[in-house]
């Protein structure tokens, strides 16, 4: 039997891919998504957080949209940025047009600074060695080498200290909640993007109509709701592979045994998991004490998101999301998803999600943030009047961003190359603890259904 705990995407995919096996999927929640789920109250659609599909691995794409024909909306993306009262098209970098003088003098002479020092540019993020052959999802860099630049060097380095100081910096402080020297650089390759000079001067005089980014198109379910894609990977699946309302409590992993709440025991022959690792190492019965300290200082950022169900038209009708770096403004994003499809509200109304980022052991508390926030779109003009809002619901994200750090380059290794040697395959978002799409968490279910039909490839 292949145990497969955790009904996200990639349990999901691997449950697919293996579906000549004996395999059983378990689930804590009364529903499969993991955090790709979405709630439906009065009308209205909000998900748990953006989730947006980018499909570039062509087999994955035919895959999904031969499992759901005709269901994807095909979007180009409309992202802003609010900084110094002004909406920008995102990315800030080649979109200064409509700052003020000063902002844009001090963007571009930082930005030609960087360009006399091309040395300090060259130091390369270095790349994800994979730690056991035949796993290439499961990577990760080497520890930090003297003189590689963490994510704050990174930042000034590649856009020089007007953009960090206008945009970079206030907005990752934000988002990590954490001086941003403490963050590696190994995460932002793929998706933070650095324009040439002339697209930086071009964007500073009129704007840029280039796309830059991962994400410049991508598709999203037209009936609203990601949920839209668990959910088929799901039906795909004979009905008796997937147990939700079902908890792990301990891990044998040398056993290969699971213990369910009420007491409930499987072996397996291999146990694929999505459980965050540092939870996964806290359950893990047989983990040696050196391997679970180290589990422990992995960090991670929380998110709260505040949906509001709002009368009327948005202010912003065609923006689909905004990033708000201001430091005075509790959330560092707010979307608007009826601008993904008008199935995401009813008629004559729209929603607003805002996000704010805390860490675990410091939270103001629900009523606090959904104060602040409400405050804070007022001051955007993205909410007209409170009196507009005709439904709310709060939603906490406890572990939402892994933290990128020396601790984590440190700790993967070991702890990856200790599970799988005894078949316990960790995977997906949290449990292979990354920065990942969800095509990659896709790719992972895949990629270790693969390692189980041929385990010496």
């Amino acid at each position: 039997m292949v145990l497969i705990l955790g009904a996200g995407l990639a349990g999901l995919s691997a449950a697919f891919h293996l579906d000549d096996r004996d395999v059983l999927v378990v689930e804590r929640e009364n529903e499969v998504g993991g955090l790709c789920r979405s709630i439906r109250e009065q009308g209205f659609t909000f998900d748990y957080t953006g989730h947006l599909l980018h499909l570039r691995d062509a087999d994955i794409r035919q895959w999904i949209e031969g499992l759901m024909p005709g269901a994807f909306a095909h979007l180009e993306r409309s992202a802003w940025i609010h900084s110094h009262d002004v909406l920008t098209p995102y990315p800030f970098q080649v979109n200064t047009s409509n700052l003020p003088l000063a902002v844009r003098l001090e963007c571009l002479t930082g930005f030609i600074e960087t360009l006399r020092h091309p040395e300090r540019r060259a130091i390369p993020v270095p790349d994800a060695v994979s730690v056991e052959p035949g796993l290439p999802h499961l990577a990760v860099a080497p520890p930090p080498a003297e003189g590689e630049p963490n994510f704050l060097d990174w930042i000034h380095d590649s856009f020089g200290a007007g953009f960090a100081q206008h945009f970079f910096v206030p907005y990752n402080g934000k988002l990590w909640r954490r001086d941003l020297a403490q963050v590696t650089g190994d995460w932002v390759s793929w998706s933070i993007p650095r324009p040439e000079l002339s697209d930086v001067l071009r964007g500073a005089i009129t704007g840029s109509d280039k796309a830059f980014g991962y994400n410049p198109q991508f598709l999203y379910p037209a009936a609203g709701g990601i949920d839209h894609l668990p959910r088929a990977l799901a039906a795909a699946l004979p009905a008796d592979r997937i147990r939700l309302d079902t908890s792990v409590v301990s891990l044998d992993a040398g056993a290969r045994r699971a213990t369910f709440a009420g007491g409930e025991t499987h072996d397996a022959e291999t146990i694929l998991t999505s459980i965050p690792l540092p939870t996964l190492a806290r359950m893990t019965t047989d983990l040696p004490d050196a391997l679970r300290d180290t589990a422990a200082e992995l960090s991670h950022v929380s998110i709260r998101a505040v949906n509001l169900g709002v009368r009327g038209e948005a202010a912003h009708a065609d923006a689909q999301w905004i990033y708000v770096p201001e430091p005075r403004l509790p959330f560092h994003r707010v979307g608007l998803p009826a601008a993904l499809t008008p199935a995401m509200a009813p008629p004559g109304h729209h929603a607003l999600v805002a996000e704010i980022a805390y860490l675990p052991d410091d939270e103001p508390g629900a009523e606090a943030h959904l104060q602040q926030t409400i405050d804070g779109l007022l001051e955007l003009g993205l909410l007209r009047s409170p009196d507009d809002i005709v439904h709310t619901r709060v939603v906490d994200i406890p572990e939402a961003y892994v933290v990128f750090d020396s601790a984590r380059r440190r700790a993967l290794p070991e702890l990856f190359r200790w599970y799988v040697q005894r078949r316990v395959v960790p995977m997906g978002r949290y449990g292979s603890w990354d920065y990942t799409s969800m095509e990659d968490s896709l790719r992972h279910g895949r990629s270790v259904a693969g390692w189980i039909r041929e385990p010496t490839s």
